[in-house]
């Protein structure tokens, strides 16, 4: 039996012994069959079914479909790269602009400070300074001030600016920086101020108002500066000698230091019997002394205006002296006469600058004289007389006395002045009438009672005239 099993000749010609057909078949399903072409395959009673045939089958699939999509990939990319290689061409390419009056070749769109630096351009740079200008590094500011097809552009701006084909650039020396600093507000004062020149009436022209300014604090310099960013309004105090319109013929007669029980009605008679008025500057303690004589003057017509408290002289007071000598003369008057008035007459004429600013506003107008009769030194009648008319004229202020001494030589020579004046065509009036008569005065400061309007403020030192 084992002989004629082993024996490969008995076999015929094409047969496969019974034992190896199986392995034939099996051999057959894992190679696959060739057809006539030359290829294998798989007989479908052979192939594999279930889940696992799925599987495999969709593996094929997605492999088949894998090796489709790589030449697309590949184009895609080939396209980026070449995409991305032409962008950046273009994006830096170089176009001609001139600087400075000379040709460049400049990246496009970078900025102005790349294109100095690259090109080696010299341009001063600014400094950085304290917030008082002071410098506290050089070249610590500005690269450059830009200017661009005729448009400046201001700092950083400037130094930010992309190029563009055909542009015109001048660059100038680089401005400064100020150093950090911090930043509040303060309210500044106004100063007073004096106008005019000279004259025996210097009123309040202009009532002063506050201004407001930023103050910068620098933290490196440790300085402090003031940036005014409303001006304010300064106190101004204007000197006039007064000038009487339409051709009015106007003096006004003056007497100090009263009221007095011995002269004051014997002037006031006088005034009457001539039709005349006068302005008397009177003293707060003798008002306060003689009230019905104080109010005689009113009555009669005249003026009564303030000549201070006690006669002190203001200029060497200090501010609160000279705001109380003034504040009670103006107090007595009013209480004693119900006459609100602002004007007053400073002892020994002396009102200065400095005066001014001790005053706080209290009064509006001071008035000293043109003519000194000189009365003080009791001269005689005739020379007192004399001395009150020499180079009179129209507007012209008189000063004669009313107490402080003996007086007896003005009550004789007051008749004769008048005479004199009213046979020339003067009309002896009220100082507030003589400044009525001057349009350039303030209608406020005419009236004789002008205060200080709400919102404005006293200065407290003196400014530039």
């Amino acid at each position: 039996m084992a002989e004629q099993n082993s024996n490969p000749a008995r076999h015929k010609a094409g047969q496969v012994p019974q034992g190896h057909r199986a392995d034939a078949g099996r051999r057959q399903a894992r190679q696959g069959e060739k057809n006539e072409g030359g290829v294998y395959y798989i007989p479908t009673t052979q192939r594999v079914s279930g889940a696992e045939g799925g599987r495999k089958e969709a593996a094929s699939t997605e492999d088949r479909s894998s090796r489709s999509k790589v030449p697309a990939l590949l184009a895609l990319a080939l396209i980026l790269v070449l995409g991305g290689v032409a962008w950046h061409l273009w994006s830096n390419r170089k176009v001609p602009v001139t600087i400075n009056g000379s040709s460049y070749q400049v990246r496009v769109d970078s900025t102005l400070e790349d294109a100095a630096r690259e090109l080696s351009l010299k341009v001063r740079r600014g400094s950085l300074v304290s917030v008082k200008g002071d410098v506290l590094k050089r070249g610590g500011g500005y690269a450059f001030t830009a200017t661009v097809n005729g448009r400046t552009l201001p700092g950083r701006r400037g130094e930010r600016y992309r190029v563009s084909q055909g542009d015109t650039v001048v660059l100038a020396k680089g401005k400064d920086i100020m150093e950090p600093h911090t930043t509040s507000t303060t309210s500044v004062a106004p100063k007073l101020v004096m106008k005019g020149g000279y004259g025996p009436i210097a009123y309040v022209r202009v009532y002063g108002k506050p201004g407001s300014a930023k103050v910068l604090r620098g933290r490196r310099s440790k300085q402090t500066a003031e940036i005014v960013t409303r001006k304010a309004t300064d106190t101004e105090i204007y000197l006039r000698t007064p000038v009487p319109e339409g051709g009015k013929q106007l003096v006004a007669l003056t007497f100090d230091d009263g009221p007095s029980e011995k002269y004051t009605r014997q002037y006031l008679d006088i005034l009457n019997k001539y039709h005349a008025k006068a302005t008397f500057f009177c003293l707060g303690k003798c008002v306060r002394q003689y009230p019905e004589l104080a109010k005689a003057i009113v009555s009669q017509g005249s003026q009564i205006a303030n000549h201070t408290q006690d006669h002190k002289q203001l200029t060497t007071l200090g501010a609160a002296e000279v705001q109380s000598e003034l504040r009670s003369g103006f107090k007595a008057i009013s209480d004693a006469t119900g006459v609100e008035t602002t004007v007053f007459r400073p002892p020994y004429g002396d009102f200065r600058e400095t005066t001014w600013v001790k005053s706080a506003g209290i009064a509006s107008a001071s008035i000293t004289w043109t003519q000194d009769s000189k009365d003080w030194k009791l001269p005689g009648v005739d020379k007192i007389v004399e001395n009150a008319l020499q180079n009179v004229r129209s507007g012209s202020i008189i000063l004669m006395h009313d107490g402080g001494g003996n007086r007896d030589q003005d009550v004789q020579a007051l008749p004769k002045i008048i005479e004199a004046l009213q046979k020339n065509g003067y009309t002896l009036v009220t100082i507030d009438e003589l400044m009525a008569s001057d349009s350039t005065i303030p209608s406020s400061i005419q009236s004789g009672n002008a205060k200080m309007p709400e919102g404005t403020v006293w200065p407290t030192e003196l400014g530039d005239a």
